[in-house]
């Protein structure tokens, strides 16, 4: 029997405070694994936000005290997946969240390797070629350096040397939720870190990147994104989220 057909759903929420972003990628991850449970239509959630200020996004298993002093004036919220620590400021975040069949677990490498191939094309669109770290090898770096764009895997994507996006996942029952970071430009929080259009000298609107890879993501999973709002459901997982977990204390310094 065939996989049912993904519908797809595209939301944009620009300027959003760091607790509420990392608590609506967590109010789609249940959304879209309940309604698999429960056997409903499946979905792909394709969603583009920014921060309302620089703000600094813990990975799951890093210790707030490592943020201190550098970052003690800047936002810092804890992210639920892993790997470095990342400065939102003058970049694209995207998240990716699709329905999974009965009994898949662990990483979706196809995923991940196929939305980084997308953004590898839509970045050549802009005359900018990028390419995975294990084809790009040029600059040393960390393995635990404490920011997440002076670390590489090798899906990672480099330009001129430089690491400029990276993603992370996060598995629940029936689905995988897949979240990173286009690097545009350096922030004043993190100068040592360059953007694309700092290393390249062209320009990229973020509106019309998001764009480009809606489309191109809706070819990968074979799926056509209808503009979406998150649902009363949602909002409401959001708002409890938000208070209870991300936006808490407890859960900011809890390493």
């Amino acid at each position: 029997m065939s996989e049912p057909q993904l519908i797809g759903r595209a939301l944009t929420h620009w300027s959003g405070e760091g607790a509420w972003n990392m608590s609506v990628d967590e109010a789609i991850l249940q959304s879209v694994s309940a309604r698999a449970e429960r056997g409903e239509s499946c979905q792909a959630v394709l969603r583009f936000y920014s921060w309302n200020v620089p703000t600094l996004s813990l990975g799951y298993f890093q210790t707030y005290q490592a943020a201190i002093p550098r970052f003690a004036d800047a936002a810092v919220v804890r992210r639920s997946t892993g790997g470095g620590a990342i400065v939102h400021d003058r970049e694209l975040t995207y998240s990716l969240t699709v329905a999974t069949p009965v009994g898949q677990r662990g990483a979706r490498h196809d995923l991940y390797q196929g939305v980084h191939a997308v953004i590898v094309d839509v970045l050549k669109q802009f005359g900018v070629i990028a390419r995975p770290y294990r084809l790009d090898r040029q600059r040393a770096f960390a393995e635990d350096a404490f920011l997440c764009f002076q670390r590489r895997t090798a899906e990672d994507l480099i330009v001129s040397g430089y690491k400029v996006v990276g993603s992370a996942q996060r598995r629940a029952k029936r689905a995988v939720l897949q979240h990173g970071s286009v690097l545009l430009r350096a922030s004043g929080v993190a100068p040592e870190l360059p953007g694309v259009t700092d290393l390249t000298s062209k320009p990229i609107d973020r509106s019309e990147f998001a764009d480009m890879m809606k489309l191109r993501i809706g070819q990968l999973l074979g799926v056509e994104y209808a503009g979406s709002e998150l649902n009363e459901a949602e909002l409401a997982v959001t708002r409890r989220v938000q208070r209870d977990k991300y936006g808490s204390v407890d859960w900011l310094q809890r390493r």
